[in-house]
């Protein structure tokens, strides 16, 4: 067998090799394979993310991934949770516990068996290189919204083969409980390790599809509302995390909103055509923050020439009414610095 010559296909090898070499002598099954020595791989490996400090002292919360973790990692999962990880590294899952039954019309007993062992922990790849990770093997669980569910490939829907521990803490509790604030601020606290947030949470919409849904709805704005709701709730729709500006591969051919205006019914607010006025405000607003210029709010003709040229032509008389009614309920930044727009 030879050895790849690029490095992130040597490290990827490397960690296949392992896996392998546990089924191939009736050690482990690959699935079940547990942490390889600390002193096998060259140490770059076990660094997904830098684990320097910021200026003020807090690190990247995926620091936790490393290796060196793995111990705290088991230690966090028994003390809050109370769980009992397995000399192969499987343990139960909770979500059934902490989410409550999945139906009723599915026998108590039956549903129980979902979760009994259904999760290992393992050494998984992040970004080219190994990171505590965890996967879920329970082929019953039918619990599609979570994402290491197997039953999502058979309907066609993306499933994550690993997640964090923080995505565990979600898993577990579900995301309204247990948002990534919440879960980093446990796992900070248990860790003894000061870490810093993942930034706000926003709804990323193709761009396309944003377009499509201002011009087939204009006219009629409640529907506009309940279909903007729908698209970024649904599954078409991801919800990405960041402080000052999204990740360049999702603002290229996506807009992101924040989760707030949705969560916190923004839009059934305005109830009023300037609903499209005010999420093209957010549009720019983000667009100025990432080619780092200051953002004011637009003239109406500024307006007008913006939107036509984005697809969505809102007039020049349109948008003097539209940004009227944006300051009478206080959602211009000028007149109201702490809302969204």
């Amino acid at each position: 067998m030879s050895i790849p010559d690029d490095p992130m296909e040597r490290k990827k090898w490397m960690l296949r090799l392992w896996h392998e070499h546990g089924e191939r002598f009736a050690v482990f099954h690959p699935d079940e394979q547990p942490l390889p020595p600390a002193d096998v791989w060259h140490s770059d490996m076990y660094e997904p993310y830098g684990p320097e400090p910021d200026q003020e002292g807090r690190f990247d919360p995926r620091v936790i991934r490393h290796l060196r973790w793995w111990e705290d990692t088991r230690r966090f999962l028994r003390e809050r949770f109370g769980l009992h990880i397995s000399p192969y590294y499987l343990f139960d899952c909770l979500a059934g516990k902490y989410q409550g039954r999945f139906s009723d019309e599915i026998a108590e007993k039956g549903e129980r068996h979902w979760y009994v062992r259904a999760l290992r922990m393992g050494a998984f790849m992040y970004d080219g290189k190994v990171g505590v990770g965890f996967s879920c093997r329970s082929r019953r669980c039918q619990r599609i919204k979570c994402p290491l569910n197997l039953q999502r490939k058979k309907n066609d829907q993306k499933r994550l083969n690993r997640v964090d521990l923080f995505e565990l803490l979600q898993i577990f509790c579900g995301e309204q409980k247990m948002p990534l604030s919440k879960a980093v601020s446990e796992v900070s606290a248990v860790f003894d390790l000061p870490l810093h947030d993942f930034g706000s949470p926003y709804y990323a919409i193709p761009k396309e599809a944003f377009v499509k849904l201002l011009n087939n709805y204009r006219d009629d704005i409640s529907r506009l509302i309940k279909n903007f709701r729908n698209r970024c709730t649904g599954k078409r729709s991801q919800l990405v995390y960041f402080i000052r500006k999204p990740p360049p591969e999702i603002s290229q051919n996506h807009f992101c909103f924040p989760q707030s205006i949705v969560a916190e019914g923004t839009l059934e607010g305005i109830n009023h055509p300037a609903v499209i006025l005010y999420l093209h405000l957010l549009v720019i607003r983000l667009e100025a923050t990432i080619a780092n210029r200051p953002f004011s709010i637009p003239t109406p003709a500024e307006i007008e020439t913006d939107t036509e040229v984005g697809g969505y032509k809102i007039s020049r008389r349109s948008a003097q009414r539209y940004l009227e009614h944006l300051e009478s309920v206080g959602l211009l930044p000028d007149k109201n610095p702490r809302e969204n727009v």
